[in-house]
C-alpha cells in the first residue's frame, strides 16, 4: 500500500477513537437487545453518575467461546472511561490484564480473571476497588465479535510502526501499511509473545489494540448511510457474543454529549510509570505480572480521582505524548 504514515497520534486519541467506535457498535446492539433481559441483569447506575457529574464505564473485551483453552471469559482488555457531562471532557484509563490483586474469597489473581469468576458485575466490584471510584455501567464484546465488525466495514488500514514476530504462534508483521482483514486485525491487537522489542510488553499490546480501534472508527466514520445500516444486523448477528446493561436510551443520550468532544478535551492516563514488573510463582499461575509501585493501590486511587485535574503534557518512556496526572497520586504515596 502506497501510502505516507500519518504523524503517530498520541494515546489519548487512539482511546477515543476506540472509544466512539465501540459507542457506535455498542448502540447498534443495545438498540436491537433493549428489550432482553440479559442487560437488566447486571446494575446500571448512569442515573448516579450524571447526578455526580462523573459516569464511569468499563469496557470488557473477552476471548469468547471462539477462544482456545480456557481463556474464554479471561478480560483480555480492561478501560475504564470516565465522562464528564457539564464540560463534555471524556478520560481514560487502560487497566493492565495482568494487574495482580486480592479477589478476597478467590485470593490474589490477575485481575483478568475477574470477569471469570463473577462476570462483569463482578469486575466492575473489581474495577471499583482498584481505582476507587465507582463504576455505573459496562460494555462488553468478545473475539467473534471483534472480527465481525471489523469484516463489516471492508476490513482496516493500519500503519505497523515497529515489527516483531510472535514466538508462541509463529507469526508477525513487517513495518509498513496493511490492510487487515478481522481475523488479522485481532491477531495483530493480542499477540504478547514477542522478544527483544517494546511490542511484547503489555502497554505495547494496549497500544496495538488502541490502535485497532481507531482504524475501525475511521472506518465507520467514512461508510455512507447505507453501509452503517449493515452494522444493525451485524449486531443481531453478533447479539450473543456482546452485551451492555447501558440501554439504548442511555447510549444515545451520552453520545449526543461528548460527540462533539475536542481532543484537547480528552485526557488518558498512562499507568506505565506507575507500575512495576514482578515474578509469579504459584500453582496454577508463573510468570510476569506487574503492581503499582510499592504495591501501594492508593496511589492508583489518586490517579483515578484526579484524571480531570492536571493538563501538563509529559513524554512518557516510550515517547508517546500522555497526560501527567502524576501531580495528585504524588501525595498519595
Amino acid at each position: 500500500m502506497n501510502k505516507t504514515p500519518r504523524r503517530r497520534r498520541g494515546i489519548a486519541d487512539y482511546l477515543m477513537f476506540g472509544f466512539l467506535a465501540l459507542v457506535l457498535v455498542v448502540a447498534c446492539i443495545a438498540a436491537y437487545a433493549y428489550y432482553s433481559p440479559k442487560w437488566q441483569s447486571v446494575p446500571n447506575h448512569v442515573a448516579d453518575g450524571f447526578k455526580q457529574d462523573r459516569i464511569n464505564i468499563v469496557l470488557i473485551g473477552v476471548g469468547g467461546d471462539t477462544h482456545p483453552g480456557e481463556g474464554k471469559d479471561l478480560a483480555d482488555a480492561i478501560m475504564l472511561v470516565s465522562l464528564k457531562p457539564s464540560t463534555r471532557r471524556v478520560a481514560l484509563m487502560s487497566l493492565p490484564r495482568d494487574l495482580y490483586i486480592d479477589m478476597h474469597e478467590h485470593g490474589m489473581h490477575r485481575i483478568n480473571a475477574a470477569n471469570k469468576f463473577g462476570g462483569p458485575a463482578y469486575l466492575m466490584k473489581i474495577v471499583e476497588e482498584v481505582t476507587g471510584e465507582p463504576v455505573h455501567a459496562y460494555a462488553r464484546i468478545d473475539f467473534r465479535a471483534f472480527r465481525e465488525v471489523i469484516d463489516a466495514v471492508g476490513g482496516v488500514d493500519i500503519y505497523v510502526y515497529r515489527p516483531f514476530y510472535d514466538y508462541l504462534f509463529k507469526d508477525g508483521f513487517t513495518q509498513g501499511w496493511h490492510h487487515m482483514d478481522g481475523t488479522r486485525a485481532l491477531r495483530y491487537a493480542r499477540y504478547r509473545y514477542i522478544r527483544l522489542s517494546a511490542e511484547g510488553n503489555v502497554f505495547g499490546r494496549e497500544l496495538r489494540q488502541q490502535q485497532v480501534l481507531e482504524a475501525v472508527k475511521e472506518k465507520i466514520a467514512k461508510l455512507p448511510a447505507t453501509e452503517v445500516l449493515k452494522l444493525v444486523s451485524v449486531a443481531r448477528a453478533v447479539g450473543n457474543h456482546t452485551d451492555t446493561n447501558l440501554t439504548a436510551t442511555q447510549i444515545a443520550d451520552l453520545y449526543s454529549v461528548f460527540r462533539n468532544t475536542a481532543r484537547r478535551d480528552i485526557r488518558n492516563v498512562s499507568l506505565k510509570k506507575y507500575m512495576e514488573v514482578f515474578m509469579v510463582n504459584v500453582p496454577g499461575d508463573t510468570g510476569e505480572a506487574v503492581r503499582p509501585l510499592g504495591n501501594n493501590f492508593a496511589l492508583l486511587h489518586g490517579i483515578a480521582d484526579g484524571v480531570f485535574e492536571s493538563r501538563e503534557p509529559v513524554v512518557a518512556h516510550d515517547e508517546i505524548p500522555m497526560t501527567d496526572v502524576g501531580q495528585r497520586a504524588a501525595a498519595t504515596r
